[in-house]
């Protein structure tokens, strides 16, 4: 019967592959993410351990009180310390090249429960100086460096130390996120710092039978312990005992199942689209269902026939959607810039294909129980003595015929106004002011290790030389050295203010970034008033770094310093609009480790992304910083032309003059730099409008079909209203009303459905109200006039129907 009907059947099967397909594809991604458990042993006893501070939200733990949960807690197996994500110069082939670096706690591997692929884990007792220059590498980054040939037991250089390689993990851990290379993390006391400095991860695995608040009650009487004997540090600490999953995930839930519920309404169309086509079969077939009940077939059996029909066009537009499926599961398997956890692969299993299977029963019985229905409500005697060319729609077809376009109409503008949204924010976040100037800026990252340049004289030297070198590449206008880059911020922490009693401000957090003096020029950051930072500034920083650094290496406090010894300091406006309101902030002083003082304020700068707000931030001399030790700094420079293509090979060619041992990592411009800021809404607006132009497209032929219908089943009615007198315009009236009526009821049914459905972008847009009447507007005139169209074409040819011709029809 299927194949008595070609172009019906190719219409169906192609509408149900859309649908299918893009449910097995988005739901391929969600039973990968959010469904299957974490690759690592007995995954739902693992949790993810934090603390609480003054301030709302939660903080990476301090060396110290890890110390001090991992001893006195009863409740965990195993817990394990590692450091955030860095970067380390390494070597391959002679050339300089950089790598994400994780430092953990020897267990690290052992209390995830997963092994390596090839070699081993770390040893107990190769988390100490001296015996943790071992490295575990990621099967990526052992891929692209060692080609797939055995690694273990080779040297490998991390900012020019010889590690030897023990391990390779397997392809699917990927933990932290992105990361190429693990090494042992120092778990000397003195080595973890000073409590109070926050620095570390943890993840820790429950004992069996043990619970998420029986883990939570257990750290809190530790943490009431700690704040009784370090009321400074720890008088405000609670611990956060979160499901590593739930840690993992959190961020991608909400996107995922939004776009979950976008591709089950792009289905619903499809599955209107398909029962229209066959509520205008059923029509057809009227007279074929009268003969088989005469022939003895009872109504059950008919309606069996049909289902089994509608059975076999869902398995082909299964099997079609499947191949579409799978393309876009490995798209989105080795694309980088879908920003999904990756612990497991994505990819179409026995769950996902299952799931294939019971949406293809689904949709069989979604879009076949209505017009088998129909078709098989038959009156034989009128049926068989119906001509076989034409038999008369049932009124309650039309009924239906009608609702369900009403209905893809509405679930069309809902998704499109979602899209039209989104693609409002997107549009507004790339012209988004983040406080400073874009073009021809270039950043690179820049990580100076502390093993070679151990003291600060040899670390400003360098810094001074890079500069002095990058300055005068052809091209560079100005260059400069920061410790953090707009949108990427993360350094941050408290201050104090003489004399001030507002409660506020103790858990107000501040902005910290180190810099030297062209930063403001290279990023074109006005100053509103007060001076830049200069050479004397940065002189009085070190002398003022280098004494803390001793003291606190010493076990004593900052506080000891002599009076007078801090230093000057640039900030932002937001900063003396906090601290300082109606105020001259010139000459103020705050304190952090060292008191400093205003010496100058310029505009705000977005550091924490670009929908969040500015918030109070400080610009302290570069080498305050650099008696630390070695660390992960940018160059940034501007550039009198586009800064890829002139200026990036020349500055790793000083780079490589002045130190062939380090590389530059991951070099972008400003405006890249946006882009990745901007990488979840890059592919929440791709998807979603992906998504929106199917629905419409599938509303669209689903309005064509059934006008066209209308058309064929009124072209009698036609000719004679012609034979009395009709004119083409009045016929051309006739059909258009019809769909306009359809049109308008859709469009507003699907305002009712939008202004609720939108509710859910909320959180995901920017620079416009989920309400936007703009938007509104827009996607409804859109919508109407593709829907007119689509009803043009069967009202135009309505209106050239020969009068003779319909009246002979019967």
């Amino acid at each position: 019967m299927l194949l008595k009907s070609p172009g019906f059947t190719l219409v169906a099967v192609l509408t149900l592959a859309l649908g299918i397909g893009a449910n097995t594809a988005i739901f391929s991604v969600i039973n990968s993410v959010l469904l299957r458990p974490l690759p690592f042993l007995e995954p739902h006893r693992l949790v993810y351990l934090r603390v609480t501070e003054a301030s709302p939200g939660s903080y990476p733990l301090t060396g110290p009180d890890y110390l001090d949960w991992q001893s006195r807690n009863h409740t965990f197996e195993a817990t394990s310390l590692y450091s955030w994500t860095g970067t380390a110069n390494t070597s391959s082939q002679g050339l300089a090249a950089s790598a994400t670096l994780v430092h953990t706690q020897a267990n690290f591997f052992s209390t995830l429960g997963v092994q390596p692929r090839i070699g081993r884990s770390f040893a107990t007792g190769e988390d100490i100086q001296g015996r943790n220059h071992v490295a575990i590498l990621s099967y990526g980054f052992w891929q692209r460096h060692f080609g797939g040939r055995a690694a273990v037991g080779e040297a490998i250089a991390l900012d020019g130390e010889s590690y030897t390689i023990v391990g390779v993990m397997p392809e699917f851990f990927n933990f932290p996120a992105a990361t190429d290379i693990w090494t042992p993390l120092d778990m000397t006391p003195k080595a973890l710092g000073p409590r109070g400095s926050h620095s570390y991860r943890a993840v820790a695995r429950l004992k069996p039978g043990i619970g998420l608040s029986q883990a939570r009650a257990d750290l809190t009487t530790i943490c009431k312990q700690l704040a009784k004997q370090f009321p400074d540090a720890d008088g405000d600490a609670l611990p956060v005992v979160t499901p590593l999953k739930e840690v993992l995930t959190a961020s991608s839930q909400p996107e995922l199942l939004i776009l979950l519920g976008a591709v089950a309404l792009v289905l619903i169309v499809a599955c209107a689209n398909v029962a229209n086509l066959l509520l205008a079969r059923a029509a057809e077939r009227h007279r074929e269902m009268a003969i088989r009940q005469a022939m003895g077939a009872s109504r059950g059996r008919l309606i069996r026939q049909l289902l089994t029909e509608g059975l076999l066009l869902s398995s082909m537009g299964a099997l079609v959607g499947l191949t579409g499926a799978m393309w876009l599961v490995g798209y989105v398997r080795t694309s980088d810039s879908i920003p999904i956890p990756r612990q497991n692969p994505v990819q179409l299993d026995l769950t996902v294909l299952l799931f294939t299977v019971g949406l293809t029963l689904l949709v069989a019985i979604l879009f076949g129980l209505a017009p088998a229905l129909q078709a098989t409500d038959t009156k034989l005697n009128e049926d068989l003595k119906s001509g076989v060319a034409f038999v008369v729609s049932p009124s309650g077809g039309r009924f239906l015929r009608d609702a369900l376009v009403i209905g893809e109409i509405a679930i069309s503008l809902a998704l499109l106004v979602g899209a039209g949204l989104l693609l409002r924010s997107f549009a507004g976040m790339r012209n988004a002011d983040i406080g400073v100037h874009t073009e021809n800026v270039m950043t690179m990252g820049l990580n100076l290790p502390e093993t070679k340049y151990a003291n600060l004289p040899s670390r400003r030297s360098f810094y001074d030389e890079l500069l002095a070198r990058v300055s005068h590449v052809p091209g560079v206008k100005v260059a400069a050295i920061s410790t953090t880059l707009p949108l990427e911020g993360g350094r941050n922490g408290y201050v104090t203010v003489p004399g001030d009693t507002n409660p506020a401000h103790a858990s107000q957090l501040v902005e910290w970034a180190y810099i030297s003096p062209d930063y403001f020029a290279v990023m074109g950051i006005p100053f509103l008033e007060g001076r830049n930072l200069n050479a004397q500034d940065a002189q009085h920083a070190a002398q003022a770094g280098a004494q803390a650094f001793e003291l606190i290496q010493s076990g004593k406090s900052p506080d000891a310093l002599p009076a007078g010894l801090g230093f000057p300091a640039v900030i932002n406006h937001s900063m003396a609009q906090t601290f300082w309101p109606n105020q001259d902030p010139i000459g103020k002083v705050f304190k952090n480790f060292l008191p400093m003082t205003v010496i100058g304020v310029v505009t705000d700068v977005k550091e924490w992304g670009i929908r969040e707000k500015a918030i109070p931030q400080a610009y302290m001399p570069l080498a305050a910083a650099l008696v630390w030790g070695g660390m992960g700094t940018h160059l940034v420079v501007r550039t009198a032309v586009d800064p890829e293509e002139t200026v990036l090979a020349p500055i790793r060619r000083e780079l490589g003059d002045l130190d062939p041992t380090l590389a530059l990592w991951r070099p972008r411009t400003i405006r890249q730099v946006i882009s990745d800021n901007m990488q979840d809404t890059n592919a929440q607006t791709l998807l979603l409008s992906v998504f929106a132009g199917l629905g419409l497209l599938l509303a669209t032929v689903g309005i064509y079909g059934v006008m066209a219908y209308l058309v064929t089943q009124r072209t009698q009615e036609i000719g004679l209203r012609m034979a009395l007198g009709a004119q083409h315009g009045d016929v051309l009236r006739l059909v258009l009303n019809h769909g306009a009526k359809l049109t308008i009821s859709g469009v507003a049914l699907g305002t009712a459905a939008a202004l609720g459905l939108v509710q859910l972008l909320r959180a995901l847009l920017f620079g416009v109200g989920a309400r936007d009447p703009l938007t509104f507007a827009a996607v409804a005139l859109l919508l109407a006039l593709v829907a007119l169209a689509a009803c043009y074409i069967p009202a135009r040819r309505a209106a050239q129907v020969d009068p003779m011709v319909a009246l002979r029809y019967e």
